[in-house]
């Protein structure tokens, strides 16, 4: 089963392999990622790549989800155009047809030098409604999200100050809600504060999502080439060590009539190596993930 898409090349034409994904198939309790993303790095196919999360998954098909709010340390690492690290929230409605129908939306932060031409850290969004087939992009790069007027950031704009694995840590806050009477779905981002508006993804965007989300994940991604080694998740700590290792915390879901409750401790952890990431449990609504990388 197909995927969603995390993030695409600014230097190609968008299609459905050049995405980087953050979604796991929905098939009995086996959850897998679906490694079709070339263009996120200098690569000629998948196959020339490595992808690794560490990541909670929630879902919920009858319910659903109608948003998510987090603290994230956010961490700045000096990485190659072969090298990507990330921490994202990523919401998917996985109804109908999900190769050519799943709806998705997700927002983080990223260190992606082949995408910016730098190894600063920046806040990214994507989207799609029919999984990358033929509609979506990575931040303003096609219409579809709405900046606001004063908005404290744009999709693509660069986070300062970050946190360092012996420096002082940097959280940002992100919310992301869907407005009930128009659909929307809403981004609020703030920097060691309260998040205010930064956009929102139009309802008309999308197809299934414009009415719920059965499946949200959050967590740590990497991404290198083979000729690289994989770049370090978080802080570069692993979840054992909370003292230096990159935290989520105060995570709430946020339901139809509009309440927010906590995360659950029963999310499900999803690492794809254990030698090089980890994630810790969920308790009292955070968790803590991360690792150095290097070679498995």
């Amino acid at each position: 089963m197909d995927a969603s898409s995390m993030l695409i090349s600014m230097k190609e034409t968008p299609t459905s392999s050049q995405y980087m994904d953050c979604n796991f198939s929905s098939t009995d309790i086996i959850y897998m990622p679906q490694m079709s993303y070339a263009q996120a790095l200098p690569s000629k196919n998948d196959d020339d790549t490595k992808y690794y999360f560490a990541v909670h998954l929630m879902e919920d098909n009858d319910n659903g989800y109608y948003g998510i709010s987090a603290n994230m340390d956010v961490y700045g690492h000096n990485l190659n155009v072969g090298q990507l690290s990330a921490g994202a929230i990523c919401i998917h409605n996985w109804e109908g047809d999900v190769n050519k129908k799943l709806n998705s939306i997700i927002v983080g932060w990223v260190v992606w030098p082949y995408r910016f031409n730098d190894s600063r850290t920046h806040l990214f969004t994507v989207w799609t409604k029919d999984n990358h087939q033929s509609t979506g992009c990575v931040n303003l790069d096609c219409p579809g999200f709405k900046l606001v007027k004063g908005s404290p950031i744009s999709p693509g704009g660069i986070i300062s100050p970050v946190s360092g694995i012996n420096r002082k840590r940097q959280t940002i806050t992100i919310r992301v809600s869907k407005e009930s009477s128009s659909g929307d779905w809403w981004l609020y981002y703030g920097i060691n504060g309260v998040p205010i508006p930064v956009g929102y993804f139009p309802a008309s965007l999308f197809d299934s999502l414009s009415t719920k989300s059965t499946q949200i994940s959050i967590g740590g991604h990497a991404r290198s080439t083979t000729n690289n080694t994989t770049p370090p998740m978080g802080s570069g700590a692993f979840a054992s060590n909370p003292g230096q290792a990159a935290s989520i915390h105060d995570i709430w879901l946020i339901h139809k009539d509009g309440r927010s409750t906590p995360i659950g401790n029963d999310a499900r952890t999803k690492v794809t190596d254990g030698k090089l990431y980890s994630a810790s449990p969920i308790g009292r609504a955070q968790f803590f993930y991360g690792g150095p990388g290097g070679k498995s």
